[in-house]
């Protein structure tokens, strides 16, 4: 049986003014596993032919584990796959990204990000300006894309990485009100904004307590994309582990989550395309790397709330 998504993935092509791939959590400490997973998704990319590719969002966890002589096989494995499609690659760390700054932390050496470093300042690669900085923007005439990464000192004094806020001692420097601070930064700036982290908001899978500081968010704050909930995995997803779409608690802004390239825990090889259409009109595509086909897709062209107030309000 044909698959009608086919047909509706076409016709956004023709419609599409942005196109970007999404990509979170290969998460693999296996060198053969990281290139099985990843060769899968590049080779549904390439029979696909996806036209119009304007860049990529890779949403973290992109290795995982302690060893740096394997990392390092599975940093340039992804570079040189990811580098071939010469497209921007705008990439936030996720927890995993941490492993390795952990063990030299806990060993007192001076504490390391391998894939942060090997991608920083790389033509293609678009990252945080360093490694204690939480965000970082793409912009266009159109819309603003907003990346919120995992951080952490340089000298290992804290670390902001995964879905909770760091313990009291730690002296981790950005306040509440400096994550509000750029909140409001782009709120009413003329243009739709989209979110983009290895975690989601609170009403997500897995939510994170560092976005939560960002609630409430603005009206042009369009919809968030996020990883770190690998679908299908049930002993960290619970009773949520085949959701892919939820509203952020008491907002009409949808999130995505997007994971993972990973199949040892994910049902999957799974990434998703996102299509801007323009005037804040976008579509989400999952595909199913593995089987070589896509399993759902949200068009959206304006949220609940746009509608108007209820009649027992006015």
């Amino acid at each position: 049986m044909d698959n009608f998504l086919d047909d509706i993935f076409a016709k956004s092509t023709e419609r599409t003014k942005y196109r970007f791939w999404m990509i979170s959590d290969l998460q693999q400490g296996n060198p053969r596993w990281a290139e099985a997973y990843m060769t899968t998704a590049m080779d549904d990319m390439n029979e696909m032919q996806a036209e119009k590719l304007s860049g990529i969002c890779y949403l973290g966890d992109a290795a995982e584990g302690r060893d740096p002589e394997l990392i390092k096989i599975m940093l340039d494995m992804q570079i040189e796959k990811l580098e071939s499609l010469n497209v921007p690659i705008y990439y936030v760390m996720g927890n995993h990204e941490f492993d390795y700054y952990h063990l030299l932390n806990g060993e007192k050496k001076q504490p390391v990000i391998p894939f942060y470093e090997a991608v920083k300042g790389r033509k293609l690669w678009h990252v945080v300006p360093d490694q204690e900085t939480f965000w970082f923007t793409h912009e266009t005439e159109d819309f603003i894309f907003l990346f919120f990464s995992d951080h952490a000192a340089k000298d290992g004094s804290w670390c902001a990485a995964h879905q909770f806020l760091p313990p009291p001692e730690q002296p981790y420097p950005h306040t509440k009100e400096v994550w509000q601070a750029v909140r409001d930064r782009f709120a009413d700036c003329g243009k739709p904004v989209f979110t983009f982290a290895h975690c989601a908001f609170p009403g997500g899978n897995r939510p994170s307590q560092y976005l939560e500081q960002l609630l409430p968010l603005p009206d042009n704050f369009r919809a968030h994309f996020h990883g770190h909930s690998h679908i299908g995995d049930g002993a960290w997803g619970g009773k949520d582990l085949y959701r892919q779409v939820a509203c952020i608690d008491n907002h009409p802004q949808m999130q995505f989550d997007i994971s993972s390239l990973d199949h040892m825990r994910g049902t999957a090889v799974r990434s998703a395309f996102f299509d801007y259409y323009g005037d804040g009109q976008y579509g989400v595509f999952f595909r199913d790397h593995t089987n070589r086909r896509w399993e759902l897709c949200n068009i959206s062209t304006h949220d609940a709330k746009s509608s108007d107030i209820p009649d027992r309000y006015k």
